[in-house]
């Protein structure tokens, strides 16, 4: 007589809506630079939620992004990834991500894709983000009342793709910063609008 194996145990935020807590989330982004080289930055300032479906496969991500929240480390870096001759972010000042299917891995690990239209730069392309589910646990400012899950993700993107510029060649051969960029997400989301506690620490007007 063989056994029925139990069912495998859900993974994830219960269905609702989960807000993103930039404070506790980051948004990494990695590029060639100078043909040989590679830079790591960051962009800070994205505010958005998920709704949880009771078929997680129809949850649905919406996400903004300040572009000018660009960080490098190095201002004058930031300043000229921040103008016309890359970003132009006083033209195109929102990122803007919005999912278009969520298919499951493997439940037992967590993992999914997670496909969406990305607008950078004024266009709008598909990007695809494999993602893994990595834990919950209660705020640690306010455990009774506010609720989080964790994700990580990664992806690629092309600059080309979104008419961002290059820098122009250099010397030595290539570009002055490469086409592909690599993204990796550490994302927090919590069952509570962050809002009222980041206006309370001054993160937010």
């Amino acid at each position: 007589m063989t056994s029925v194996p139990p069912p495998e145990e859900a993974l994830g935020p219960e269905p609702g809506t989960w807000h993103l807590d930039p404070v506790h989330s980051c948004i990494v982004f990695v590029a060639r630079y100078l043909r040989f080289g590679r830079v790591q930055g960051t962009i800070s300032d994205a505010r958005g939620a998920v709704a949880v479906a009771e078929d997680p496969a129809d949850s649905t991500v919406e996400v903004s992004i300040r572009a000018a929240s660009l960080n490098t480390g190095v201002q004058a870096r930031d300043d000229h990834l921040r103008s016309a001759d890359f970003l132009d972010v006083e033209r195109f000042p929102e990122i803007r991500f919005t999912s278009t299917r969520v298919q499951e891995r493997s439940r037992a690990k967590g993992t999914f894709h997670l496909d969406g239209d990305l607008t950078l730069h004024g266009t709008t392309r598909p990007v695809s983000l494999d993602c893994q589910w990595a834990g919950e646990a209660p705020d640690y400012a306010d455990p009774d009342n506010t609720y989080g899950h964790f994700f990580a993700g990664n992806g690629q993107i092309r600059l080309s793709d979104f008419g961002v510029g290059d820098g122009g060649p250099v010397p030595w051969g290539g570009r002055l910063v490469g086409d592909t960029v690599d993204i990796v997400l550490e994302v927090r989301l919590q069952d509570r609008d962050p809002i009222h506690f980041l206006r309370s620490i001054g993160h937010v007007a």
